[in-house]
């Protein structure tokens, strides 16, 4: 077998994936997986349902890593030749791991440890997403993050013919291996290996775009791409977030629109390779003190929503200090850090430098204790060639210019 690139070398057997279409008895399962979707109310459409009880996921999970739990994570790697300990799962409302980055992957009897790369999206969320797309029968897509191919097939169930149809993933194996199973099952979208935020996408070219890795931000070409009409549905504010936007295109080339209330994250969009975290930056501590925001405030993921909005690229560090207190740290991009120390109900701060990032923390918190601890749906978007800017309740109302 040729090793796949994003995979540990060796670790599975790869079957056709024409071969897997007959040999599995997998229709049952598609269809109790739709069922299921739509007994949470994931699934509203029969057009979706239909989609999902006829396209058949196991094509495109040939092969993916079961969480084992621990610290590093393990994954144990499953593949056709584990019959039904394989499939089963695939047919399940479960995210599935299907690429270990090579540079961190390491085998110890016969689990692996190491950073995910890409993954079939929870079906859940794939369905929410799906339906916020509100794809037409003739509609212009695209499906931005191919990984394995699987919403692509479902997309193209959707329309009347899969020229329709752009997916484009920066990867060349995951692109390569999608359309050898999207051909597998007789669907031939257009599959570009790009980047799909930079890539230069004609202007109005798109009625519906769905990205399916978190952006930091809507780029212009993204943007522009919707046609007068269409829509855009992307998780926004990475790694800290799972806000889910669903945008609509003004008659003035702008995007606005709602966070879904349900939320859903996506592994950050990436470059060829995986980015390292930052370096703590090592200068002298800028400012500390005594704080107001507890320790359980960084446990809630709408209150970190507000502080992805405003501190792109910001990571969320847990642990301790070196006296076993509990921690919680922010890490920027460039290194800068803020963090508090929670004892009891006393919180002291530090930070370095002079960006003044607890004081954002501290005054977000104190915004979203007034405000009752609003949920993403009491949040919009709006996107123009100029800038982004955040809202809350009305596009009229209180607002909030993001950084770039």
């Amino acid at each position: 077998m040729a090793q796949q690139s994003g995979n540990p070398p060796s670790c599975f057997d790869r079957s056709h994936p024409g071969e897997l279409v007959s040999q599995v008895n997998w229709k049952p399962l598609a269809e109790n997986l739709a069922s299921v979707l739509e007994g949470s109310d994931d699934l509203v459409s029969p057009h979706w349902k239909q989609a999902f009880e006829e396209v058949p996921r196991h094509i495109f999970v040939p092969r993916y890593f079961q969480n084992q739990g621990g610290v590093p994570t393990r994954w144990k790697p499953l593949d056709t030749a584990d019959g039904g300990d394989w499939l089963n799962p695939i047919y399940t409302n479960a995210t599935l791991v299907t690429r270990l980055d090579p540079e961190t992957a390491k085998s110890a009897d016969g689990l692996f440890t190491g950073v995910p790369t890409s993954s079939s999206t929870q079906p859940s969320l794939t369905a929410r997403m799906l339906e916020a797309l509100d794809v037409q029968p003739g509609d212009w897509v695209l499906d931005g993050g191919t990984g394995t191919g699987y919403q692509t097939a479902l997309i193209a169930h959707r329309l009347e013919s899969a020229d329709q149809l752009v997916t484009a993933d920066i990867d060349p194996d995951l692109t390569s291996e999608a359309l050898l199973n999207l051909e597998a099952i007789g669907i031939t979208p257009n599959v570009l290996t790009v980047d799909v935020r930079d890539w230069t996408w004609p202007p109005e070219s798109f009625d519906k775009v769905i990205i399916t890795c978190a952006l930091p931000r809507i780029t212009e070409t993204l943007r522009s791409a919707v046609a007068p009409g269409g829509r855009l549905v992307a998780n926004l504010f990475p790694p800290l977030s799972g806000g889910l936007a669903v945008l609509d295109r003004m008659p003035d080339g702008s995007l606005e629109g709602r966070f879904q209330a349900g939320g859903g994250s996506f592994m950050a969009a990436r470059t060829t390779a995986p980015a390292p975290p930052p370096p703590l930056a090592s200068g002298p501590v800028g400012a500390q003190g005594e704080t107001h925001v507890p320790v359980t405030a960084f446990d809630s993921y709408h209150f970190t929503f507000l502080l992805a909005s405003t501190l792109p690229g910001a990571v969320l560090q847990y642990g301790t200090d070196d006296e076993g207190h509990t921690m919680r740290r922010l890490v920027m991009p460039d290194g800068a850090w803020a963090e508090g120390i929670f004892v009891g109900e006393q919180t002291r701060f530090r930070e370095t430098g002079d960006r003044g990032i607890w004081d954002t923390i501290e005054s977000w918190w104190g915004w979203f204790v007034d405000h009752d601890m609003p949920k993403w749906d009491r949040f919009g978007l709006s996107v123009s060639d100029e800038e982004h800017r955040l809202w809350y309740e009305t596009p009229e109302g209180l607002s909030w210019r993001l950084p770039a």
